[in-house]
């Protein structure tokens, strides 16, 4: 029977799960401030005129203010702009996450902590290892009606499988292949990290290797995550 690398004994020491949610609540502050600045320009004015309307008419009841004409033209007035600001800030989280992966492997919660996140083989991440990881704090909101809810989920029930895994890994690592590690643990694959396994860094590229066919963006086409071959990735058919 073969030994699970998520259950060695060094895993939970090794692998850090507090640091992580202190982490988010740092990433969390970093994109507040500039998602409030745009739901003040984006719909602002619009929820302005609708709490003032509210708070004015208070005394006459809940459902004879929804019931009133003025007020549901307030409310046609914010939902549209409302919308448009959950799609910017959305927007927003998305180009934060994925360049802060692609650009330093970590985002600045992360890099404040010394943490830094790879693949599980210790590879760095690629372009689809960052949108997958990116995928469940963003997306969740703009899906109508649940999206709420779905947020709820992954950050509830998120860190409760965080915490309660032995190799300390979200949705999010899940969906991605990926691992959050300490710094000095840089390059290091889950199964050297929990004491099982060798390490599993890749030769580096050589500067002049010739592109990738098909035309795959970096790190989407299935030959992209492979090393190369030595010698460049070209041989010479037999003569």
């Amino acid at each position: 029977m073969i030994a699970d690398p998520a259950s060695g004994p060094m895993a939970t020491r090794r692998l850090p799960s507090w640091e992580r949610l202190a982490a988010a609540v740092i990433d969390f502050l970093v994109l507040l401030v500039p998602q409030l600045i745009l739901f003040v320009v984006i719909a602002g004015h619009q929820f302005s005129r609708i709490y003032s309307y509210e708070v004015a008419h208070r005394s006459e009841g809940a459902a004879k203010l929804a019931a009133a004409p003025a007020f549901v033209r307030l409310g046609h007035q914010f939902t549209p702009a409302f919308d448009m600001f959950l799609i910017v800030a959305e927007a927003l989280t998305a180009v934060y996450l994925i360049g802060m992966y692609l650009g330093t492997g970590a985002t600045l919660g992360k890099l404040a902590l010394g943490l830094r996140i790879r693949r599980v083989d210790g590879r760095p991440m690629t372009i689809r290892d960052a949108v997958l990881r990116s995928l469940v704090f963003w997306v969740p909101i703009l899906i109508p009606a649940i999206g709420v809810w779905l947020v709820l989920l992954q950050y509830v029930g998120g860190t409760l499988v965080l915490l309660m895994r032995p190799d300390h890994r979200g949705p999010e690592d899940l969906l991605a292949g990926t691992l959050v590690v300490r710094q000095a643990d840089q390059g290091r694959s889950l199964a050297e990290i929990t004491g099982i396994g060798a390490a599993a860094i890749p030769p580096a590229r050589p500067p002049n290797a010739p592109r990738l066919p098909g035309g795959h963006l970096p790190g989407w086409g299935p030959v992209a995550d492979q090393p190369p071959p030595p010698g460049g990735g070209t041989e010479e058919a037999p003569s």
